[in-house]
């Protein structure tokens, strides 16, 4: 087996183990979100209000996205130096997914919660798959014009997969959204 596909096979079960410890945390996250917006009737601007009434709560999470922003304008996409900022934020994630346990009061299993649940999950399907296609990187040999691949090498999958869990409040919020034709569909199929 080649140096290449042993660094890609590495490459692709750390990321792998990355994206399902944050996978874990996102729906703890999720779980939590989404009674605190059912609490609230399923109405967008309650579920702002609490948001705002508990927004120590979002600190932190909020706290790392604006991080890894500043991350990514700052720096050279390589990890080879900042992989220990990769390793602080997967501890971030594992303390956002502690704090944000769900309650112990179960969530209602309405068709509502459902259709979110399953808009959710399929918003963060697709940026999970964006973040596979940021995984390869083309560099420059030192001995001239030969690109050499990286797989995994540089920190933007990181990212992306990390956004996905800071900004779950407002995937929330767009999943709703995004199922509101429907809900306006079964409104007029039952007035006719």
């Amino acid at each position: 087996m080649s140096i290449e596909k042993q660094k890609f096979i590495a490459g692709m079960i750390i990321f792998c183990i990355y994206a399902l410890i944050t996978f874990m945390g996102i729906v703890s996250y999720l779980k939590r979100e989404l009674y605190i917006f059912q609490d609230g009737n399923y109405s967008i601007s309650e579920y702002v209000r609490n948001i705002g009434k508990n927004f120590r709560r979002y600190i932190f999470p909020s706290a790392l996205f604006i991080g890894q922003i500043i991350m990514l304008a700052t720096n050279d996409k390589k990890i080879y130096y900042v992989d220990n900022l990769i390793f602080i934020f997967l501890i971030g994630n594992i303390i956002i997914a502690l704090i944000n346990r769900p309650f112990r009061k179960r969530l209602e299993n309405t068709v509502r919660t459902r259709k979110i649940m399953i808009t959710f999950f399929i918003l963060t399907a697709i940026l999970f798959r964006i973040s596979v296609f940021w995984s390869y990187d083309e560099v420059p040999c030192k001995c001239g014009q030969d690109m050499n691949p990286y797989w995994f090498e540089n920190y933007i999958p990181y990212m992306i997969v990390n956004s996905v869990l800071y900004i779950t409040p407002l995937l929330v919020c767009l999943a709703d959204i995004l199922n509101k034709p429907f809900y306006s569909i079964k409104k007029y199929k039952e007035i006719t």
